[in-house]
């Protein structure tokens, strides 16, 4: 299995930096557009888009309607000696699951999860557990009440 941490965000540059801050402001901007922001050639911005999703910087394009559904932060710590890396690639790649980070803190993963409801949230948990009993120590859930 690829690695997707640390290597990918070394390849990472201002350049690269300024794209995905622009594209985290309006992900759907015409490369010309984007290329005004950022201050580089729209050839620069269809190149470095291009890399950013074959290096799996970009995964995907989400969208996100106010109103619909729930967002919640999952944060689990998780046993000794557990892959961390391997579980949170894992739980990375299900439905309603945005993104899953590795984070320093009490916590040792935090996954950012899309649901329609509570009880499709519940349903979630469990699988989280009921996929890694042994490797979960504990969640902690944290409803998203506003995004800005």
């Amino acid at each position: 299995m690829e690695d997707c941490g640390s290597s990918n965000m070394a390849n990472v540059d201002e350049t690269d930096r300024a794209i995905l801050t622009a594209l985290r402001g309006n992900s759907r901007q015409a490369y010309v557009d984007l290329a005004k922001v950022v201050g580089v050639s729209e050839r620069t911005i269809r190149t470095r888009v291009r890399r950013l999703e074959e290096e799996g910087i970009i995964r995907g394009y989400t969208i996100r309607e106010t109103g619909i559904g729930l967002t919640a932060l999952v944060r689990m710590k998780v046993g000794p000696g557990v892959e961390i890396g391997s579980l949170a690639g894992e739980f990375a790649n299900w439905k309603g699951v945005e993104s899953v980070y590795e984070i320093s803190g009490e916590a040792d993963l935090v996954a950012v999860v899309h649901v329609d409801d509570t009880v499709s949230l519940r349903e979630l948990l469990d699988r989280m557990w009921l996929a890694a009993p042994a490797e979960i120590a504990s969640t902690t859930t944290e409803l998203v009440l506003e995004q800005y």
